[in-house]
This record gives structure tokens, C-alpha cells and sequence, in this order.
């Protein structure tokens, strides 16, 4: 008896281990895919941000190139490219423009529509300037609505550091958390 109590242990031990195993993995996956998403946004919000700036007539053409790029998308991958979301991804880009440094191999903008993009930090930064991997987009859509920079870069880092959900973040927003520890800090 003493020895199928000790093989139970052992295995419901092996048990643990390996569930231990496979959660830290699925979380990895989840964390994986969702900061590849955020920089997917980001990198289709610079190009519409590309597109539109180098268009003559900006404020119709950039209507025009929305809402056609959100058709094509639509219709080749299904919904979540509505003008809105491209219009998000856009402004998501520009209130982050700082992090990344775009580059496009030579012919790129001569119609060639198969290019590798290339992104790479900005000349000196370090790992603080890129898209916290531990923030899904909904996080960096409640980021985009802060207007100072140090009060984001702030909430940013409060909000992986402190595993803030997209709710608690938009709290903390709400109630000016940045604000209050300037304050308190005699700022």
C-alpha cells in the first residue's frame, strides 16, 4: 500500500510539472501573438500614415484610401478592418511614431506589393521603446487617449509591471494616478 501511495505522488507530481508546462507555454503563445499584433497595427497604421501623406488632396484622399484598403482586407480576411479600426491603427502609429524606425528595401515604392518591411529601434533606445509584449492592443487603444508623454510612458509601464487589465488601466487614467504621484511627490 505504502508503495502505491508513493507511485500516486509521483505521478499526480509528473502530473503538476507537465500542466505547469503546458500553461506557461499557451501563455508564452497568447503573449507571443499579441505583441505581434500590436506591432502589425502599428506598421499598418505607418503606412496608411505613408500613403496618405504623400497623396495630393490629403483630407479626400485619405477617406478614400481608408475605406478602400478597409474593403480589401475585409474581403480577404473577414471583419476587424472596419475605417475605424484602420483610423485607430493610424493614430495608434502616430501617437507612437517614436518607436521604430521603418525601412523598405529600394523599388518598394515603385509598386512592388511583395516587400519585406524592416523595422528597427530608433538610433541608442533601448528595450523601454518597444511595445511591452505583457499589453495586448486594447491596453495601447486606452494608452492612445493620453495626451502627455511622460503620463503614458508612465501608465504603460504601471500597467505591465502592475499586470493591469485594459479596465484597472482605463481606471487609473480616469482618476489621474499619474497626476496624484506627482503631486504627492511635491512635482
Amino acid at each position: 500500500m505504502k508503495k502505491k501511495n508513493e507511485m500516486t505522488k509521483i505521478q499526480s507530481n509528473l502530473f503538476e510539472r507537465v500542466v505547469s508546462i503546458l500553461e506557461q507555454a499557451r501563455s508564452n503563445v497568447v503573449r507571443s501573438v499579441n505583441s505581434n499584433m500590436v506591432i502589425a497595427y502599428w506598421l499598418i497604421g505607418h503606412e496608411i500614415v505613408e500613403e496618405i501623406q504623400c497623396g495630393e488632396k490629403r483630407a479626400e484622399y485619405g477617406k478614400t484610401v481608408v475605406l478602400d484598403l478597409s474593403e480589401k482586407l475585409n474581403n480577404r480576411y473577414g471583419s476587424g478592418f472596419s475605417v475605424t479600426n484602420l483610423q485607430y491603427f493610424r493614430k495608434f502609429y502616430l501617437v507612437f511614431s517614436d518607436r521604430y524606425i521603418i525601412q523598405h528595401p529600394q523599388g518598394a515604392e515603385s509598386g512592388n506589393t511583395t516587400f519585406p518591411v524592416q523595422i528597427s529601434r530608433q538610433s541608442g533606445a533601448n528595450l523601454k521603446n518597444d511595445f511591452n509584449p505583457d499589453l495586448g492592443w486594447s491596453h495601447y487603444r486606452a494608452l492612445m487617449r493620453v495626451k502627455d508623454n511622460n503620463a503614458r510612458n508612465f501608465y504603460e509601464m504601471e500597467a505591465a509591471e502592475c499586470k493591469w487589465s485594459k479596465t484597472q488601466l482605463e481606471r487609473q487614467i480616469q482618476t489621474s494616478y499619474y497626476e496624484r504621484i506627482l503631486k504627492n511627490k511635491g512635482v
